[in-house]
């Protein structure tokens, strides 16, 4: 069996004797120009094969359901949807005759070709798919809910599953604009994995989610996937050691092969699409700045050249060595819950510059950039962070400011779930750094100092006094000439 992917949901699946399309989304932007393939891909659509068996949609999301590539596919295939009128009704009216509605667990069988559709719980009209010939069992669970009864219904009609293409993305569509919590989802999350561990899969692959938010809509892209690709892969890698060289990430135009046991992937195999650009960077969940990124007003008109340099040689030297001394105390617990620590540094030129620190590594280290398996994320001004190195502003400025936020996904996982630790014990490495005992009020002083010294009085007053001064000598004169009060 052969798997093409032409881009987020959108496959191509090669059988012994089947082609089976499943749903097409052939161009960009799609859904309505809200969304881009991300990574940002190019289908080959000339290409394609004209002698297409079987044309899946799994539900209606316009992600999965997008007409205009419908109009332009053969509409010779036959075509399984759910229970769904509305999708039957677009496609007799698109021209297509041969329509079949199925329900949960129905099989489709064509010669050595079996398909089977699995139960979704969302409300939604939705199904995932079963392929299976004699190479081996594909589950591509598309965005469904795939809950335990579903998984035994699998596994009894398909003893193992050789490949999975899992839901693993618990989107988070809607909760900033709904004023709902925008912290990790580690409950669904660790249900998640539960699920998987149900499924015990012989190899696994996140699948869907490959879009993003393009024009006025892109300030969501950091607030609907709170987990990356790596990250997950990551997890799925700690949950289930034993899939440690069969969990495989795809990018379009990636081709991925299962033969009886055996699995390989081509990178940008496929003759019908291919990866423009990868970037998923775009997608990295940051809550704290979304639709509102940090600006550095730069109060103190600090050289760019010097803000550069200092941090530099802050993060990457003085930072790393404050780390590599109090490993054992202060950042006993980081070590311990195998902190990724990621911090952001937006400077007055609007150039963001990112390191990450890996508290998981025997050896410690200071990295430039970004990394996807980060899970504790700082974002500060550069003239912020110079202050708080020269000690000239402090913690109470910066937050009141807006110019320093974070947030965390800190997280230990398991087949059986994930569990948190106590935050008050992990706590941000640059206010441990640069901590009120460090600034010990130097800011208060320093200001003090101007309105102590003899220059900081305006010269008027030395000279004659203020209206005030003359009000306070007048209420001494009056207070002086009243006659004194003798009780009887």
């Amino acid at each position: 069996m052969k798997i093409h992917l032409l881009g987020h949901a959108s496959l191509l699946v090669e059988t012994q004797n089947c082609k089976i399309l499943m749903d097409p989304v052939l161009w960009d932007p799609f859904c309505e120009g809200l969304n881009e393939s991300c990574p940002k891909r190019e289908v080959m659509v000339e290409q394609l094969p004209k002698d297409i068996d079987f044309l899946v949609i799994s539900h209606r999301h316009l992600d999965h359901f997008d007409l205009r590539s419908l109009a332009y596919l053969p509409k010779t295939m036959d075509v399984l949807i759910p229970k769904d009128p509305l999708l039957q009704d677009c496609l007799r009216q698109l021209g297509y005759t041969q329509i079949y509605s199925l329900a949960d667990f129905t099989k489709v069988c064509a010669g050595a070709t079996t398909l089977m559709t699995t139960r979704s719980e969302v409300q939604v009209p939705e199904f995932g798919m079963v392929i299976a010939d004699e190479s081996g069992v594909f589950w591509n669970t598309v965005d469904t809910y795939f809950a335990a009864p579903t998984i035994q219904a699998v596994r009894a009609n398909f003893p193992t599953i050789d490949f999975l293409l899992t839901t693993w993305h618990i989107s988070m569509e809607g909760k900033y604009q709904a004023n709902q919590p925008l912290a990790f989802p580690l409950q669904y999350y660790g249900c998640l994995f539960n699920l998987i561990s149900l499924v015990q899969p012989k190899a696994i692959a996140p699948g869907a989610q490959g879009f993003k938010y393009i024009g006025e809509s892109a300030w969501q892209n950091q607030t609907v996937f709170p987990v990356t690709r790596e990250r997950f892969c990551h997890d799925l890698e700690t949950a289930f050691p034993t899939l440690k060289e069969t969990i495989f990430q795809l990018n379009p135009g990636d081709c991925f092969t299962l033969n009886q046991g055996q699995y390989e992937q081509f990178l940008a195999g496929s003759d019908y699409a291919k990866m423009l650009v990868d970037d998923r960077d775009l997608v990295d969940f940051a809550p704290v700045i979304a639709g509102n990124p940090l600006t550095d007003p730069n109060p103190e008109q600090i050289e760019l050249e010097t803000l550069e340099q200092t941090i530099e040689t802050e993060i990457c030297q003085d930072f790393l060595q404050f780390i590599l001394e109090h490993q054992r105390t202060l950042f006993y617990e980081h070590c311990h819950w195998q902190v990724i620590y990621q911090i952001e540094v937006t400077f007055p030129n609007r150039d963001r510059r990112r390191w990450s620190i890996d508290f998981s590594q025997d050896t410690i280290q200071v990295k430039p950039g970004r990394n996807p398996h980060a899970n504790l994320f700082s974002y500060i001004t550069a003239s912020s962070l110079y202050s708080l190195i020269h000690k000239k502003r402090d913690w109470d400025y910066l937050l009141c400011s807006g110019e320093y936020r974070g947030f965390h996904s800190i997280y230990s996982m398991s087949q059986w779930g994930a569990v948190s630790p106590d935050m008050t014990s992990i706590a941000d490495p640059i206010r441990l750094r640069f901590s009120p005992n460090y600034i010990a009020s130097n800011n208060v002083y320093e200001e003090l100092k101007k309105w102590t010294s003899p220059d900081s009085v305006p010269p008027s007053t030395k000279s004659e006094p203020t209206l005030f001064q003359l009000g306070n000598l007048l209420i001494r004169l009056k207070k002086s000439q009243q006659p004194a009060n003798h009780s009887a």
